[in-house]
């Protein structure tokens, strides 16, 4: 089962999302847009995975003991290959309670799936996949404030997708509270 575990966004997160993406489209932006009910921030990414892997990492969830901290959205950015941007997220503001949880899930999902998973963290929300840029395309991703944003509760998530022709379907297998 094609699956990630996320942080789950707030309702406030969301509208602020549509703004930027409004704002995008406004300027000449052109992408796969993510929809409202499929924002996230996500973790890992763990591919296709067993039942019995599935379930470890559920425990994993299940068993996550980290005290309440907050994750702050403050900015806007692009991935880029070469000199184009892929895609446009919505950054977090350094968390080190964040990051430890992150490197300490990362230990434990080593163990499961045999496999080293990315050091380097680099915590974001996706907007979207980009298929068209305006020629000004960094200007206007500069003019966009991105004030801080509290995403809420930290729920953490695993979730299943199932890509289709109009999109990946979501469904949350696992998710606790912090």
């Amino acid at each position: 089962m094609r699956s990630f575990i996320a942080l789950e966004v707030g309702e406030q997160v969301q509208k602020k999302c549509l703004s930027i993406i409004e704002n995008l489209k406004h300027n000449g932006y052109q992408a796969k847009w993510v929809e409202v009910e499929n924002l996230h921030i996500t973790l890992f990414f763990l591919g296709d995975i067993a039942n019995h892997e599935l379930e470890k990492t559920a425990c994993i969830i299940r068993r996550l003991n980290a005290k309440p901290f907050q994750v702050i959205i403050d900015k806007i950015s692009c991935f880029q290959k070469a000199t184009m941007p892929t895609s446009v997220w919505l950054g977090i503001k350094p968390c080190e309670p964040l990051h430890d949880l992150y490197a300490s899930m990362r230990s434990e999902l080593k163990a499961i799936f045999n496999k080293t998973f990315d050091h380097k963290f680099i915590p974001h929300l996706t907007l979207g996949r980009i298929k068209k840029v305006p020629n000004d395309w960094k200007a206007v991703i500069q003019k966009i404030t991105v004030e801080n944003i509290q995403i809420g509760k930290v729920i953490i998530s695993l979730k299943s997708s199932k890509l289709t022709e109009k999109g990946p379907i979501y469904k949350t297998l696992e998710a606790k509270a912090i």
